[in-house]
């Protein structure tokens, strides 16, 4: 249904099954007039009738006659204009112009769409003007695409769940909130696993599970060189790796593989590399997955280019994603840095809301222009 549509992607096209306007329509409180009748200041008219949205015809106007009408009630036949009630007198069963009418204020039958009209295509993702749209043309029902079940998984020994009370060396596991936030913005479901300590076997245990019950894997933390990074080592084991670690700054040490014939992407424990990675490669994969546009389908960022107001070392052999904070300026947009660019300072995603995109070896003086992404 409609009230369920929002962020799921079209799986098919949407024509209009009416014009809109259904019909000639005032976009205005006020009188409809014949053009003729007021081509001089100061007309008096004899008030015929009302139209109103929805309500029963409204009597023809003929020259010398005026209706009252309401905003997106019929034209009544025979009038040609709109009077705006701030430029008249209602003067008891006459209306008094006080200016020359011209024949504005009119929506006209179908200059929005023409019935047939496909609006909505497929692939784009439902937001609120697209869902509007659709209950415009008539459609109560929706075909959407299944959105894909990814499960989340966070991992480490120190995870404590918000709200709990920490001892010493405990931190809040805070990336699986993260982490399904996004992929429900991307139009999937996120299921969220409780956090696996550091041993081989509850590891197993929840990726077997998630395995059985969604579509694809996400894991926070374990996949770099530490002894205790046993996703990594698991997947190296018993799963079937594809890639690990990317040139990219930061988040270098993703990997990507199957477990059980499920896709797998385990992601850095880092807060703002875990989420680095998930624009720079979940994002992409999950709207592929749904067949979704890739230009009105989801995205959690837009490509733009911005003009620097400080200087941004870039990374040797890596591409280059620092935080930055878009602003619009003179000449265009403005990119500047606000706090430091540690990979474990989520505070930093919130300041800024874009990310260079740096060529490898890359450095770029304030002034210089540069690709980034403009994330939403």
């Amino acid at each position: 249904s409609l009230r369920k549509a929002s962020g799921r992607v079209l799986a098919t096209d949407l024509a209009s099954k009416v014009d809109d306007p259904r019909f000639d329509n005032s976009a205005m409180d006020g009188w409809a007039v014949r053009v003729g009748d007021c081509t001089q200041k100061d007309t008096r008219l004899r008030i015929v009738g009302t139209s109103q949205p929805g309500g029963v015809t409204s009597p023809p106007v003929s020259s010398g006659e005026a209706c009252r009408i309401m905003t997106g009630a019929p034209m009544p036949l025979g009038a040609d204009a709109i009077v705006m009630i701030e430029d008249s007198e209602d003067q008891e069963g006459t209306v008094r112009v006080l200016g020359k009418a011209r024949p504005n204020f009119i929506r006209r039958k179908g200059e929005n769409l023409i019935e047939g009209h496909i609006a909505l295509h497929t692939g784009m993702q439902m937001g609120p003007a697209e869902i509007s749209l659709a209950a415009t043309m008539g459609h109560g029902e929706l075909e959407v695409v299944s959105p894909p079940r990814i499960a989340v998984i966070s991992t480490g020994d120190e995870l404590v769940q918000p709200g709990l009370s920490l001892t010493e060396g405990e931190i809040y596991e805070s990336n699986s909130f993260g982490l399904a936030s996004m992929i429900e913005k991307m139009g999937g479901e996120a299921v969220r696993f409780d956090s696996v300590h550091d041993n081989l076997e509850g590891l197993r245990e929840s990726l077997d599970s998630a395995a059985e019950s969604c579509d694809a894997i996400l894991t926070s933390g374990g996949v770099s060189m530490g002894q205790w990074d046993l996703v990594r080592r698991l997947m190296e084991e018993e799963g079937e790796p594809v890639f690990w670690k990317i040139k990219l700054r930061p988040g270098g040490p993703p990997l990507f593989g199957t477990w059980n014939g499920v896709p797998l992407f385990g992601l850095p424990g880092n807060p703002v590399s875990s989420h680095v990675v998930f624009i720079a490669l979940v994002a992409p994969w999950i709207s592929h997955c749904m067949g979704a546009d890739p230009e009105l389908g989801p995205k959690l960022a837009d490509q733009v280019r911005v003009k620097l107001a400080d200087p941004m070392k870039g990374a040797p052999g890596k591409l280059c994603m620092r935080r930055i904070k878009i602003e619009a300026g003179e000449d265009g947009l403005i990119a500047s840095v606000h706090t430091h660019q540690g990979s474990g300072n989520i505070h930093s995603m919130v300041a800024h809301n874009g990310l260079t995109l740096l060529p490898p070896g890359t450095d770029a003086e304030a002034g210089d222009t540069i690709d980034a992404l403009w994330c939403r």
